[in-house]
């Protein structure tokens, strides 16, 4: 069994390392990243499974999977009481 779990920057997740059990429950608001760890999961394990050149095409290319959040943290999103959503860099094109 896997018992941590840690990712960084992949899309909205900068830098999550979390411990894990035999159920994990994931929850959270709209936008907070879920889908994303979810997402960076799957990743991992089909890269375990020698697929990951196509599982990064199916998300869209290698541009997709990187950190797209802002350059720079202002003190407001450091000092933050609870995680803050990241807006995005730039759009990229579809």
């Amino acid at each position: 069994m896997i018992n941590a779990f840690a990712v960084s920057n992949y899309r909205s997740l900068k830098n999550v390392v979390s411990p894990l059990s035999g159920l994990n429950v994931v929850t959270g608001p709209n936008g907070c990243g879920k889908s994303n760890l979810y997402k960076s999961l799957r990743l991992l394990a089909e890269t375990a499974k020698g697929n990951l050149i196509s599982s990064i095409a199916q998300e869209g290319g290698l541009d997709y999977t990187f950190w797209a959040g802002p350059d720079n943290f202002t003190k407001g999103m450091r000092e933050a009481p609870r995680p803050f959503k990241a807006p995005p860099k730039s759009k990229m094109p579809v």
